[in-house]
């Protein structure tokens, strides 16, 4: 299980956290994110994603093919070496406005890398909302 919070190196490439890297397994897909930041995917989940966009997004739907080509047209699948480094294209540093360090965040199935600046603001937000979302989402009966 991917969990946590990390402030990592990051240029050409990023350094995962020990402690998630033995977690991501042999290979990882990494790609744009919906709120400007980086997605990363293990194997096996990055399958069951592509798998279920496969499934449930039509082509004929303008929504489907401009999430299907956020989500795949930047993405990179890769292995991480023995210091647990990715390769960290510059395309997707454009896209998160990652410079020299990011913070890494685990959310179960997968990882977000975000630029520190914009972490802190989405944290802010989301520590501002959160009984709010919560409320919202009850119908889950989570």
């Amino acid at each position: 299980m991917l969990l946590g919070e990390f402030q990592c190196a990051a240029d050409k490439r990023l350094a995962i956290p020990a402690e998630l890297a033995s977690a991501l397994g042999e290979g990882v897909t990494i790609t744009r994110g919906i709120d400007r930041c980086l997605f990363i995917y293990p194997a096996g989940e990055w399958l069951r994603l592509v798998e279920k966009m496969q499934r449930q997004l039509s082509l004929t739907n303008r929504d489907a093919r401009a999430f299907a080509r956020l989500m795949f047209s930047g993405a990179l699948t890769c292995t991480p070496n023995q210091e647990g480094q990715i390769p960290l294209p510059s395309d997707l540093r454009q896209y998160a406005g990652i410079e020299d360090e990011a913070i890494v965040v685990g959310l179960c199935t997968h990882l977000e890398v975000w630029n520190p600046q914009r972490w802190q603001e989405v944290n802010d937000q989301t520590a501002k909302e959160g009984a709010a979302v919560a409320e919202r989402l009850a119908h889950l009966e989570i």
